[in-house]
């Protein structure tokens, strides 16, 4: 009988042991992935700091961004120093540049992945509007990307929720972002759009030959949030596939803040005067809307 019991006793130590063997390797496996984000902005200084939070909290590793901002402008580097002297966050200075294809965006994806694909295993390539959300609570983004979905992998698309509308509010809150603007457009068609997370250490840099912001043209493996094999080379998933991930996507916030986008352009459109002029006509009866516009763009509007 006490051979039993000291057996028993002995098997359950051996048990608890290997379990804790286990749960050390998995969570050691999980710690080694370093997973970074390469974003590029301008005039975004009063999202960032809330931007760079969201991210830390998600577990990424180290923040990139490209300072695009205007020459005389504003500075990433004004609002972000304590995040610089952290560590966690670098500011690269981009002020001004456009590459042959007039797109400062890809030309920084690039040159982002290929100064850092070989110290990270996952590359995050998001703008300060994209908010990526992991649907389960608690998740990191190394325990999101550790998982057996992704092996094979090698850019993980997850698809756009539109999160705002210039309907919603007509000027800027000092509030956080997600606060003001927290009811999502689901049947919205941008959101079969999706943004890319690349694996890094690839011989071929991912952003090669590019000319869309939101995946490549080479031909890598491309998956879908919940895993599914998907097309390579579209910046689309049809379906939108939120089984297991999102991007909260804030793309006009309020009427005001979405002129002053317009006014300081997108990183690969220079002429916004067709939205400009579309913007104004569907607000002609607006006045309220109409001195907004007037103000930001400093033109008559009739």
């Amino acid at each position: 009988m006490n051979n039993l019991i000291f057996f028993i006793i002995k098997s359950l130590i051996f048990f608890n042991l290997l379990i804790y063997i286990i749960k050390s390797f998995i969570n050691k496996k999980i710690k080694t992935i370093k997973v970074c984000l390469c974003s590029i902005g301008k005039n975004e200084n009063l999202y960032v700091k809330e931007f760079i939070n969201h991210y830390k909290e998600l577990g990424y590793n180290h923040i990139f961004i490209y300072d695009n901002n205007d020459i005389n402008g504003e500075r990433f580097s004004d609002v972000l120093m304590q995040e610089i002297k952290s560590g966690f966050v670098s500011v690269i200075n981009y002020i001004g540049f456009r590459d042959k294809h007039n797109s400062s965006q890809i030309s920084a994806y690039y040159d982002c992945y290929k100064k850092n694909n070989r110290n990270y295993n996952w590359l995050s390539f998001y703008d300060f509007d994209e908010y990526l959300e992991l649907n389960f609570k608690n998740l990191t983004i190394q325990e999101f990307l550790n998982d057996k979905r992704y092996k094979k992998c090698i850019n993980v698309k997850i698809n756009w929720v539109r999160y705002s509308s210039y309907k919603e509010a007509l000027y800027y809150e000092d509030k956080p972002l997600q606060e003001r603007f927290n009811k999502p457009l689901l049947d919205h068609i941008s959101n079969i759009h999706i943004k890319s997370t690349v694996r890094g250490k690839m011989k071929k840099n991912y952003w090669k030959d590019s000319i869309n912001p939101h995946t490549s043209f080479v031909s890598y493996k491309s998956c879908s949030s919940s895993g599914k094999t998907v097309e390579s080379q579209t910046p689309f998933v049809v379906p939108p596939d939120y089984e297991y991930a999102f991007i909260k996507h804030f793309y006009t916030k309020s009427f005001e803040e979405f002129c002053q986008k317009l006014k300081r352009g997108w990183p690969d459109i220079t002429d916004n005067i067709v939205l400009i002029n579309k913007l104004i006509n569907e607000n002609k009866n607006n006045k309220e809307k109409l001195n907004i516009i007037k103000r930001i763009f400093n033109f008559t509007v009739p």
